[in-house]
């Protein structure tokens, strides 16, 4: 599913227009019998007792908001309109709809100061189910003045609230709240998903996200460089196995890491690369970690000391690209001075697929390597959680927050690699400017550990020679729906990042089947019926 920015909407919006002739009032038609198909399969009876309070502010959101109170009402359902703004300076499309609100004699109120709304509260206890449409994608700044008092008494009278288009108060292309926004049950997004649907905190407030198609040319789904990770897709991606094959048929996973005190990240990548199906998986460390290491790992891994220098690192330089069809580099590796010596030799020395995770980050941002990262000849993998990609682009972290986005893209630059930025909805870029947002949040994978067992799979699939990018797309995917799987057998409080691990079959085995369930939490397509 693609997903827009504010400004490519209102260019396909503009297109539509110019080059198929489907007007303003086709779409805002369109999206309004839409959501009230919509909002019917989730609220049935509303409208029937109490009144569907609905809330237009400025432009095409209030437009649609009109277009549902108007079909609301031709259904026989109880409406009442605030409008935050005089008919006077509504235009074009939202003009016409208003007027035709007048027409039919609907109850419409101009709020020009939240006391009104705040007279009607007290003297209409309600229950009542709200409508917003008041500013939608056409946000500028924080709310103020009247928009922002109207807000507050909808999420303090109304509980249950529908969004048209975003919450008021949500960047459609940030997910960013400047002080307040619509706490919405409901949203509906026309046409396509814009990026604050799926970036924090936005995408908290929209509730259940249900996107409705508005009659846009089909060709404008085959567009654009930004997209939902779906499950369809991905599990065409997954390659029969040669029943005839032996180990080294699947690859062999060198995994870099682990220090004392810090064994268990690199073990954990490790177990993770396994379960991914990886022929052979060794796992290097310092010398001073080894002894404890061996107690950790299981039997069917090999282990070897980290060596950078002497007669065993010319062995390794001759070696590694004979003997490793992959590399994860950082989990539990630290940052002690010979770090950079090692990921240095690392970078030049190995011309296979690369996967740098944790401390290797860290140590590539304190030493500046960006650069012979995207000078080397294989593919690499980037895997930073905000704080990494905070020091890697040597910026402050809220910055990456504010418009995650751009953070991607600058470090595509400065790489040229695979670029994934962790967090509820994760971003994975490549240098061909493509961006794929796995949106499934799970708080109970916010546990140690939960990145480096990502950082194992991403390394196991592409060490059994998947492309790094479709490979790290469907690590991702697997990751998180291995999350949910041991969220439903733990709890979301005490599942744990082995459990995980643990899971990684279930969701192969899902896959695989194509039964996947979790596709009811994504945006779906509304089959919009004649009402």
């Amino acid at each position: 599913m693609r997903i827009c920015t504010n400004a490519e909407m209102r260019e396909l919006d503009r297109v539509a227009e110019m080059e198929y002739g489907i007007s303003p009032e086709i779409l805002m038609e369109n999206a309004g019998r839409a959501a009230v198909s919509v909002l019917f399969d989730h609220f049935p009876k509303a409208g029937h007792r109490s009144e569907i309070l609905v809330f237009a502010g400025k432009g095409n959101n209030a437009g649609d908001a009109f277009v549902v109170a108007r079909r609301l009402l031709c259904l026989d359902r109880k409406v009442r309109v605030f409008h935050l703004v005089p008919g006077s300076e509504y235009r074009g499309a939202t003009q016409r709809n208003f007027e035709i609100l007048q027409r039919l004699k609907a109850k419409m109120m101009l709020l020009e100061t939240s006391s009104d709304l705040d007279a009607f509260f007290k003297s209409s206890p309600g229950p009542y189910l709200a409508i917003d449409g008041i500013i939608g994608t056409g946000l500028k700044g924080p709310l103020n003045g009247i928009f922002r008092d109207v807000v507050d008494m909808i999420n303090a009278n109304c509980p249950d609230v529908v969004a048209l288009d975003i919450p008021t108060g949500v960047s459609g292309d940030t997910g960013m709240v400047q002080g307040d926004s619509i706490m919405a049950a409901l949203t509906l997004s026309f046409g396509f998903p814009k990026l604050g649907h799926f970036l924090p905190p936005g995408a908290g407030r929209r509730g259940k996200l249900v996107n409705v198609d508005i009659s846009l040319p089909a060709r404008f789904r085959r567009e654009g460089n930004k997209h939902l990770v779906r499950r369809g897709p991905l599990a065409d991606l997954l390659k029969n196995r040669d029943r005839y094959g032996h180990k080294n048929s699947f690859g062999h996973t060198l995994l870099v890491g682990g220090s004392p005190g810090k064994l268990g990240a690199i073990t954990m990548a490790a177990k993770a690369t396994q379960r991914m199906g990886t022929g052979l998986s060794t796992v290097a460390t310092w010398p001073d970690g080894m002894d404890s290491l061996l107690t950790r790992l299981p039997d069917e891994t090999m282990a070897v000391p980290i060596a950078w220098e002497g007669e065993q690192w010319e062995y390794y330089r001759k070696n590694i690209n004979h003997q490793y069809s992959s590399v994860v580099v950082g989990p539990g590796m630290g940052r002690r001075p010979e770090s950079k010596e090692a990921m240095v030799k690392l970078l030049t020395a190995y011309d296979g697929p690369l996967v740098i995770d944790a401390d290797a980050l860290n140590v590539i941002a304190d030493h500046d390597l960006h650069g012979l990262v995207a000078k080397r000849q294989g593919r690499v993998v980037l895997t930073p959680h905000p704080g990494e990609m905070a020091r890697l682009l040597k910026i402050e972290k809220s910055a990456v927050l504010g418009d995650p986005l751009a953070a991607v893209k600058k470090a595509v630059e400065l790489t040229y690699g695979v670029v994934l930025l962790k967090g509820a909805a994760t971003i994975i870029s490549s240098p061909d400017d493509r961006y794929f947002f796995n949106h499934y949040p799970n708080d109970g994978m916010a546990t140690a550990g939960s990145g480096d067992v990502l950082a194992g799979m991403i390394g196991g699939l592409v060490g059994q020679g998947m492309d790094t990018f479709n490979g790290t797309l469907l690590a991702v995917y697997l990751h998180s729906l291995a999350g949910d799987f041991a969220a439903r057998a733990k709890g979301h409080r005490s599942m744990t990042a082995p459990d995980i691990i643990e899971n990684i079959a279930n969701a192969f085995q899902e896959l695989k089947e194509k039964g996947d369930s979790r596709d009811s939490l994504l945006p779906e397509e509304a089959r919009a019926h004649l009402l």
